[in-house]
């Protein structure tokens, strides 16, 4: 089953781009070949070697609950690597996160299911900027989080930008969210991709309306 045509895209450094699309539209399938973790049927993604990846289900996706951070951490490299592991490098890295992240936890041995929803939702997002400094993918990065653990995040997301030297690909549900944090729009619509330019007036949504049910512009 095709689940995204073929398509040209182009992600810039410096910029976040937003992506748009209903249910099943084919933006999953772009974002996973973005960050890598699917591989094209035909053409060709060129990417950064690491690139971090926020899965719109963390519990799923992005950790294991019953693990500690520092074991959570270490999933960033999980199948990359081989030997033993160094278990006190991976604690002093969690605790970094911990820190520059400002994950509400006692420290890299608690479990990740002890923490609330934002506090997990920020240590994925610390630890996938911290493995892939350059280059991040995010699925709803915000979604089941207060206003203040959202604001946190998609700060988080918008620093990688903000050097032009790094860049992200952030799809999400709340259409005013992706207007606020991102430069460029795409829309999926059954399978196929299109960039919506920016309307004069920026409040003005109508333009991704129309883009989101296959409309002509």
């Amino acid at each position: 089953v095709t689940r995204l045509h073929p398509c040209d895209l182009e992600v810039r450094r410096g910029e976040v781009l937003g992506v748009l699309g209903v249910e099943g539209a084919g933006q999953r399938e772009l974002l996973r070949l973005l960050a890598g973790r699917l591989a094209p049927t035909s053409g060709e993604v060129l990417r950064p070697s690491r690139v971090g990846f926020v899965p719109e289900d963390r519990l799923r996706d992005a950790v294991i609950p019953d693990f500690t951070l520092a074991e959570n951490r270490a999933l960033a490299d999980a199948g990359s690597r081989r030997g033993l592991m160094d278990w006190r490098a991976e604690a002093t890295a969690a605790d970094a996160i911990i820190k520059s992240y400002d994950v509400r936890a006692p420290g890299a041995a608690a479990p990740m299911r002890a923490l609330s929803g934002g506090n997990q939702q920020r240590f994925v997002v610390g630890r996938e900027r911290t493995v892939a400094p350059d280059a991040l993918v995010a699925e709803n990065p915000t979604r089941g989080l207060d206003v203040r653990a959202t604001a946190r995040v998609l700060a988080s997301i918008r620093a990688l930008a903000e050097d032009e030297r790094g860049a992200a690909v952030v799809y999400s549900t709340d259409l005013d969210e992706i207007l606020a944090l991102t430069q460029r729009v795409v829309v999926c619509y059954a399978g196929r991709l299109r960039e919506v330019p920016a309307p004069a007036d920026p409040q003005d949504r109508t333009p991704y309306s129309r883009a989101l049910v296959g409309a002509e512009p």
